[in-house]
């Protein structure tokens, strides 16, 4: 759809009269336009390191900038974010323009944010006042129920891709912030008990993620997030580095397995920060992690990727702790042998329905996905089809399904 070509409509008329069509790895230069998505990405960045400069320096210079940019974003009426993403990547076209479940996972830098306010918390820093912690917990509470029970927060809940997987990042750090260990706990074993018990094969594949048309990097994606949900729950005293999916794989097969995928043309730094994180939390005996990391990123050690997974920052993998990972609790999840031979059984997401939307407007069958579980099998891009089954290989269509409802039981 090009702007209207006749006086008779204005140019406006195009965002109004024009459809939008899905086409899975292509972005429309339109979604630029706004800068929400860049701008909460640089403030939660800017949030951890001027918390950590304060830390380390003990210049309110730095605290006073994590304090503002808090302000700024969440506190101050005039410029403040409500609290729900209820316009995420929202699309333009004919009817009710709102956003989609999509939108949420742009929020996920809120970890290091929450992350940065701990850091000044423990430091005592003087300008991470009681008025502020008070004010902010009034929005994370807000946001906390608009994430669980809002249509857009539980169907990307119930995702069964790296949507549900960031969704569960955002809900444990929350949790945490709002001082409910309790139900950070649960949050957290719940994921490590429903979605990704199907997200790993026992090769280290991840379907869901591997029949998208940029593979590499949606592994890398959920990848990331499968990260931070084991380093929240080490906080919390889980060790859910050992917990493994109905294949027998954990985050160390993933891993493994994308360490040794050519990334095409996709972008391979992206996975050298989850093989640092990996190296931490399982250790590196046979150095193979360091020399992946020296031979793509010789510079590795002086990035800020590296200075965030060191074996210390993880409870199960500190010196101090003395014990073994293999010791440290589990939080009620089975380990599971890794199995040399076993069948094909379908993710849960499909007791739901034969269709599963992966991103907005996109969709996979079981079909589509079930060669990615046959460890012997080659797969390819698996076919998107729209509601009425036909397939699409380019346009993509759009429908609703059911959404699982939460239930966490600490």
């Amino acid at each position: 759809c090009t702007p209207s070509p006749t006086r008779s409509l204005a140019p406006s008329a195009t965002w109004t009269t024009c459809p939008y069509v899905t086409r899975d790895g292509q972005r429309n230069p339109d979604v630029s336009l706004p800068q929400d998505s860049p701008s909460i990405v640089a403030m939660a960045q800017s949030v951890l390191y001027n918390s950590v400069a304060y830390a380390l320096s003990a210049s309110s210079s730095f605290s006073q900038m994590a304090a503002g940019i808090i302000d700024t974003w969440f506190l101050n009426s005039a410029t403040a974010m409500n609290p729900q993403m209820k316009y995420g990547q929202v699309v333009r076209g004919p009817g009710t323009q709102t956003g989609s479940f999509m939108g949420i996972l742009d929020a996920r830098g809120f970890v290091q944010v929450f992350n940065g306010i701990a850091i000044l918390k423990l430091a005592h820093s003087p300008d991470w006042t009681t008025g502020r912690e008070t004010a902010l917990q009034r929005w994370v509470s807000l946001y906390d129920n608009w994430l669980v029970n809002s249509d857009l927060g539980r169907k990307s809940s119930s995702s069964p891709n790296n949507h549900g997987t960031f969704w569960m990042n955002q809900m444990v750090v929350l949790k945490m912030y709002e001082n409910d260990l309790s139900g950070a706990r649960a949050a957290v074993k719940y994921y490590f008990t429903h979605q990704f018990l199907d997200q790993i094969v026992a090769s280290g594949e991840q379907p869901f993620e591997a029949v998208r048309t940029r593979p590499f990097h949606y592994r890398c994606f959920n990848l990331q997030a499968m990260i931070i949900n084991a380093k929240l729950a080490d906080q919390l005293g889980l060790n859910m580095w050992v917990a493994k999916s109905r294949y027998g794989a954990t985050i160390q097969t993933a891993t493994n397995f994308l360490m040794a995928t050519n990334p095409g043309s996709e972008d391979v730094t992206e996975l050298y920060p989850h093989v640092a994180s990996v190296a931490a939390a399982y250790g590196d005996p046979t150095g193979k992690y360091l020399a992946f990391l020296q031979q793509g990123d010789p510079n590795y050690a002086s990035n800020p990727y590296w200075f965030y997974s060191q074996p210390a920052a993880l409870r199960g993998a500190s010196a101090k702790n003395q014990q073994k990972r293999s010791d440290f609790p589990t939080g009620g999840v089975k380990e599971r042998r890794i199995p040399t031979e076993y069948a094909v059984m379908k993710p849960a997401i499909f007791a739901q329905s034969d269709v599963v939307e992966l991103d907005e407007g996109v969709f996979a069958t079981w079909d589509d996905l079930k060669p990615y579980y046959n460890h012997t099998g080659q797969p390819t891009i698996g076919t998107r089809r729209r509601r009425d089954g036909h397939v699409l290989p380019e346009s993509l269509g759009r429908t609703e399904g059911p959404a699982r409802v939460l239930e966490w039981n600490s």
